[in-house]
Order: structure tokens, then C-alpha cells, then sequence
């Protein structure tokens, strides 16, 4: 008798073990953190709610509320040591992404301006053809945005910028830079620094609506702004056909904002391309917390991400930071092309690109994004990818990730010829590590031939 119970308790610890280890294997897998970590933020809005419930108990609930805290990394807002990367346009060297320099040859159309008033009215005055290029130096911009409404033409757009990149720089103490509502614009070639003394102020480099279709933002270097380009409709029309391409937009630190956080802001656009740009240091340290690299939401059709580059941590953690996304956060109606968002977007495209330091959230998120098309991606140090609600529908093709693929709320995906591995996701390992030297630092040269 004696025997057969402790036969049973043996039993009963194995099962409790195996059960322990299943849970926690399986938390880690869906959450893509320490299981711990996960438990204990579940466990305390049910702490706080039995310390409110039961007053007398109090002291017992503080007790256990110490010992259940933890370090959320969410929550550090720090600098990363040892970062050896450029921090600013005079440093960039590489050749895939970002700014080129490139001397440019002195067209027929060129007007040359050599100051900030002189660049504004010139902008206004602008005509079809026109080539606006702006003498080297550094120009402050204060007060109200740098309006653009002249049109350009298909066949004869308006250019601003430098001739070589790295040689112009412009200040934008400005809540809006160039805000654009006119068609075929190119600017190219600038440095636009946001020097607002509160982050709220400075918003968008580039506020592009309405009209404005067929705008081309090409080789600059844009830093310290909430949302350095924000696309999106007015008065019924939507700025489609667009294309940003070789820049970089990032922070030197955190933004102090409650205001969305998203260098690369399209709402309700299509037929957009974004293009082998760097995007990274985008951290909202306010609020949510919550930032995206870049998303095309509100109802938009045919956008695409290809050969980019993100670096949600690159010389500053903390946060939740998402890398690219269709759907985003949602979107209010009013800003919807239907006027509803049944659907965020549709057949959109993420393609060659490497998104990685995501460690905190998922690579990629799609919500209510239908006919998705994800492949040949590299997903470095990030959870994953994320689809969620039944409007989702995926298709998931040869990417290295790290993390998991994850369909919820009803939503579907088809998946083939990637790299993963639900073992590596369930341990919180990475699957990258053992086919790069250093991927983490950006190492890509390849280990594994196979």
C-alpha cells in the first residue's frame, strides 16, 4: 500500500514537472520572452485587483507583489554600449542603403537659392521642370510649415535639394517641414535635422497629402522627428504612386511623446514603394511606449517594403518597437479610403528586406491585412512575425526568422521554404545564430553553406 502511494506522488511530480515544463516552454513560444517574465505581468492586475478586494490582507499582497517584480525591458530606456556604427551622415559608408554621394551635373531648369527665405519663395513660385538647388551650408526653417502646392508634371517634376548629398543641411525648428500637396516633387540629397526644443513640436519632416501623387523622396539623411514622413488623404484625395528610396531616418534618442512614433508613416495611400532605406532609433518613450519602424494602414492597396534595412535597437533599447507593419495600430474611419477600414490593406508586399534588434516585439505584424505576400526577409533578434484577425490572410515564403510565426484572432497564413524552428522559438534561441558569424551586430557573412 505504502508502495503504491509513493508510486503515485512520484507519478503525481512528474506529471506536475512535465507539466510545468510544457506551460512554461509553451508561454515562451507565444510570448517570445522569459516565461517568468510573462507570468508575472499576468499575475499582477489580478494581485492588484484581491489587495483592493481585501483590504485587511494588504501587507501579505505587498509582500508578494515585491517578490513577483521583475526588470521589464520595455521599461529601460538606455543607451547600447560599444555601438561602433555611424551615428551621423558624414560617417555613412554604406552601399546597399541610405544616402549615395553622387555629384549631379548642372541641369538647364537649376535655380540656385542661398537661403531659407529664398528657398520658401522659390518653392512657391515653383513651375513644371523647375530644379531648385540650394547652395552649400546649413539653413534654419521656424514658424509654420514650408508650404508646396505647385504642381509638377509626369513627364517634368519639380526637384529641391542638394547637389551632392552631405553638403546641405536644414533645421527644422517646425512642427511640419515641407508639406507637401502638390504633384511630382522630388527632394533629394539633404540633411534635415528636427531641432524643436519639445518632441511634440517636431512631427514630419515631410507632411505628404491630398494630391500629391507621384512624390519622390530620395538620398537624405532625416533625424529627430515623431513621424519624419507622414503620408496620407485630404478632401477625398489620397498622394498614391509615391517612392522613398536611400535614406535614413533616425532618432539620437528616445522621443519624449505621447504622439505616434513611426519615421515612415502611410495612411489610406497605395502604390507606394519604400526602398533600401535604414530605419532605426524610432523609441517612444511616452505613453504606450509602442512604435513602429514604418506601416501602411488605412486602406490602402499594392505598397511595398524591399531591401530596406531596420534596426529597431541600434544605439539606443528600451520600448516596444515593431519593424514593419501593414495595418499598423488601426485606424480611425474618418482617415479610412472607404471611409470604414474593413480591411487595412491589401496585397501588400515585404520583400529582401533585413529587420532586426526587434527584441521586445515581433519583425512583423499584419492587421487586417488580406493577400499578403512576405518573402526572402531576414528576421535577426526579433519575436517573429504576428498576423492577426480573420481580414489576415498570408503568404510566407523562404525568410530566416527568428522567433515564431504566430496566426491569431482568426487569421490565416501559408508558409514554405523558410528558415525557423518552433524548438529555438520555444527556448527563446535564435535560428540566425547558426547561420551568420555575428548577426545581432549586423555580421552577415554566412557559416552555414547548406
Amino acid at each position: 500500500m505504502r508502495r503504491t502511494i509513493s508510486l503515485l506522488a512520484g507519478l503525481a511530480i512528474l506529471i506536475s514537472i512535465l507539466g510545468f515544463v510544457s506551460g512554461a516552454l509553451y508561454t515562451q513560444y507565444i510570448f517570445q520572452e522569459a516565461f517568468y517574465t510573462t507570468w508575472i505581468r499576468l499575475a499582477k492586475p489580478e494581485l492588484e485587483w484581491q489587495k483592493n478586494k481585501f483590504p485587511s490582507l494588504k501587507p501579505a499582497f505587498d509582500i508578494a507583489e515585491k517578490l513577483l517584480s521583475a526588470p521589464d525591458p520595455r521599461d529601460e530606456f538606455r543607451s547600447k554600449p560599444g555601438i561602433s556604427s555611424p551615428a551621423s551622415p558624414s560617417d555613412w559608408r554604406a552601399t546597399i542603403v541610405g544616402p549615395q554621394v553622387t555629384d549631379n551635373t548642372t541641369e538647364p531648369e537649376e535655380i540656385v537659392v542661398d537661403s531659407a527665405d529664398t528657398l520658401i519663395g522659390t518653392i512657391r513660385n515653383a513651375q513644371p521642370g523647375d530644379v531648385i538647388t540650394i547652395s552649400p551650408g546649413e539653413y534654419t526653417f521656424t514658424g509654420k510649415s514650408i508650404v508646396v502646392r505647385a504642381n509638377g508634371l509626369d513627364t517634368a517634376p519639380i526637384k529641391v535639394g542638394a547637389k551632392q548629398f552631405g553638403t546641405v543641411t536644414l533645421r527644422f525648428d517646425l512642427q511640419e517641414g515641407f508639406h507637401v500637396s502638390g504633384a511630382n516633387w522630388i527632394f533629394e540629397n539633404l540633411i534635415i535635422n528636427g531641432v524643436c526644443r519639445r518632441d511634440n513640436r517636431c512631427e514630419h519632416a515631410f507632411h505628404v497629402v491630398g494630391g500629391a501623387h507621384m512624390t519622390v523622396i530620395r538620398n537624405n539623411w532625416v533625424s529627430n522627428f515623431n513621424a519624419a514622413l507622414k503620408v496620407n488623404g485630404a478632401r477625398g484625395q489620397f498622394p498614391d504612386g509615391g517612392r522613398v528610396s536611400h535614406n535614413v531616418f533616425v532618432n539620437d534618442r528616445p522621443r519624449q511623446t505621447t504622439n505616434p512614433v513611426t519615421p515612415l508613416d502611410f495612411v489610406g495611400v497605395s502604390n507606394w514603394v519604400a526602398e533600401a532605406n535604414f530605419i532605426a532609433d524610432f523609441a517612444k518613450a511616452l505613453g504606450d511606449r509602442v512604435s513602429y519602424g514604418a506601416f501602411f494602414k488605412g486602406g490602402g492597396e499594392d505598397n511595398i517594403f524591399e531591401r530596406n534595412v531596420v534596426r529597431c535597437e541600434w544605439r539606443q533599447r528600451g520600448g516596444t518597437r515593431v519593424g514593419f507593419s501593414f495595418g499598423g495600430g488601426g485606424t480611425n474611419a474618418g482617415a479610412c479610403r472607404d471611409g470604414k477600414c474593413r480591411q487595412e490593406h491589401i496585397r501588400g508586399i515585404m520583400r529582401n528586406n533585413i529587420i532586426m534588434n526587434c527584441p521586445n516585439d515581433v519583425g512583423v505584424y499584419l492587421n487586417k491585412s488580406a493577400d499578403t505576400l512576405i518573402h526572402n526577409n531576414l528576421l535577426i533578434d526579433t519575436r517573429g512575425i504576428d498576423i492577426r484577425y480573420p481580414e489576415s490572410t498570408a503568404t510566407i515564403l523562404g525568410n530566416v526568422i527568428d522567433g515564431r510565426i504566430l496566426a491569431r484572432a482568426d487569421s490565416h497564413f501559408t508558409a514554405r521554404g523558410n528558415i525557423t524552428s518552433k524548438l529555438k522559438a520555444a527556448i527563446n534561441g535564435l535560428v540566425s545564430s547558426d547561420l551568420f558569424a555575428d548577426p545581432e551586430t549586423g555580421n552577415l557573412t554566412i557559416t552555414d553553406e547548406a
